[in-house]
């Protein structure tokens, strides 16, 4: 499935975010009592990762709380971003997706993919 919603699918937890050096592209692997699923955020614009506590004590990562919208960036959308933002207006329309939980991620990038399914090797 491409350029789907994340707030489509049954998502309560990750059980792990992956990055993978190949470009900019966050592979991002979610399991769940009714699917595998492994969501790619693939040409990543920007990628900003909290958490909530320096414990290492969590088996998972909670999504208390998922925002994805489709649109135009705004300088707003890029006030965590490190370089200049000159004719974003032309820019297409990307990904603008927010994890919120025991750790607090936000993406904004061209393409979302999901592969139900999935079964980590």
């Amino acid at each position: 499935m491409s350029n789907f919603f994340l707030t489509q699918l049954p998502l309560t937890y990750f059980d792990s975010i992956i990055f993978e050096a190949n470009g900019s592209s966050f592979h991002v692997e979610m399991s769940n009592i009714e699917h595998q699923l492994l969501i790619l955020l693939k040409n990543i614009l920007l990628l900003n990762i909290s958490k909530n506590s320096f414990s290492f004590e969590e088996d998972f990562i909670d999504a208390i709380e998922i925002t994805h919208k489709y649109r135009k960036i705004t300088e707003d959308d890029l006030i965590k971003y490190s370089f200049l933002s000159k004719d974003i207006e032309n820019e297409p329309p990307l990904h603008i997706i927010t994890i919120y939980g025991n750790v607090a991620v936000e993406v904004i990038c061209a393409e979302v993919e999901i592969k139900r399914d999935y079964l980590p090797q």
